[in-house]
């Protein structure tokens, strides 16, 4: 008879303490069942991390593991514990259809004219291995070896980093955005803040597009606009959910950033094309997730570096541009904490890491 290893729990998150029990099990048995389950409101729920999020990032962690099958079991309109264990594992019996359970109790040939395998319940709790016993069950008990929870994480998750899953990094990641108007430092400020904390920089993806291209800021159709947008959300992406990540990530520039830009260079020569941006920019806008904005003013000369509009010289024109894009971060980040900072080079480098430090301590 085939052996099925089933481990179940919130995951919120799944850390290394979890990916070790289910390595076990796995060589123990011949299949495992992972269920991730939870209700509405569940501590998951409570830090945005909800069931179904936990279990699309704890199926993504084994997708190309064909020894693991990861479930979700929807706890909302049963009995909280204890006394949902009998809804609960009739639940289980239906999405695993591994097993059937009758008044509670567990059963795998009796009842029904088919060989189920062997379930083996692995579980660190000792209610849980007297509640499952009880009822039948295999039961294999036993004190987690690392000293990691998941409540560590959820209260201190740089501290554990290294003990996170990878998927769920995205969600705990700090990510700091540096935006403002063209030749302000941003982008050397952004560089220079990933040195110093070791953190992996998200770089303007415009600016690398008009190299490639090579065309310039004045030269720009709307086409380029929708690549700026696309290109600059998968940059940001590949990085915040890389393994590159430390916990702190420094972006240059958003979607918001071309959105100022597109408004400057090309609205209102086509509304079509005005309003396929708007969807688009909105759309990946929704996504970003934020820590904290610094907002770099515009000081100092503005630099020909060869791509850029040279009317953004101007001051009229640039703080124009810095006044509507101040306008684009409040509607659209209104929860985010924006910082504005208006320095010289050094001023504002400073100011930046005393910004980073309060925000990494508040976290800790």
């Amino acid at each position: 008879m085939e052996t099925y290893g089933i481990i179940f729990g919130t995951f919120a998150p799944l850390h290394t303490g979890h990916i070790d029990l289910i390595t076990k099990a796995k060589r123990e048995n011949d299949h495992v069942f992972v269920v991730v389950s939870g209700y509405k409101e569940d501590r998951g729920d409570k830090i945005n991390l909800n069931l179904q999020k936990r279990f699309r990032y704890v199926r993504e962690a084994f997708a190309k593991d064909e020894l693991v099958t990861v479930v979700k079991l929807d706890e909302t309109d049963m009995p909280r514990y204890p006394d949902g264990w009998t809804p609960w594992l009739n639940e289980l019996s239906v999405i695993t259809k591994n097993f059937v359970v009758k008044d509670g109790k567990y059963y795998t040939k009796d009842l029904v004219d088919i060989d189920f395998p062997k379930i083996v319940f692995y579980v660190s709790e000792k209610e849980y291995k007297d509640e499952l016993e009880s009822r039948g069950f295999t039961v294999k008990y036993g004190e987690r070896n690392f000293n990691i929870s998941a409540t560590k994480i959820r209260n201190n998750p740089r501290t554990y980093w290294n003990f996170l899953s990878l998927p769920f990094r995205r969600h705990f990641s700090t990510n700091i955005l540096i935006v403002g108007s063209a030749s302000n430092g941003k982008t050397t400020l952004a560089k220079d803040l990933g040195r110093f904390y070791l953190a992996p920089v998200v770089l303007e993806y415009a600016r690398e597009y008009e190299v490639e291209n090579n065309v310039k800021d004045d030269e720009l159709m709307p086409k380029d606009f929708f690549h700026f947008l696309l290109g600059q959300n998968k940059n940001a992406s590949s990085i915040i959910d890389g393994p590159t990540n430390n916990g702190l990530v420094i972006a240059d520039t958003n979607s918001t950033v071309t959105a100022a830009y597109y408004d400057s260079y090309i609205r209102g020569i086509d509304k079509e094309e005005d309003l396929a941006f708007d969807k688009l920019y909105s759309s990946l806008a929704r996504k970003e997730k934020w820590s904290s904005i610094i907002f770099v003013e515009p000081t100092g000369k503005y630099v020909d570096d060869g791509f850029r509009d040279m009317t953004m010289a101007e001051d009229e024109v640039r703080n124009d541009f810095t006044n509507h894009l101040k306008e684009l971060i409040k509607k659209d980040f209104p929860n985010v904490p924006t910082y504005f900072i208006g320095g010289n080079y050094l001023e504002n480098y400073e100011k930046s890491k005393e910004i980073i430090d309060n925000l990494l301590n508040k976290e800790n």
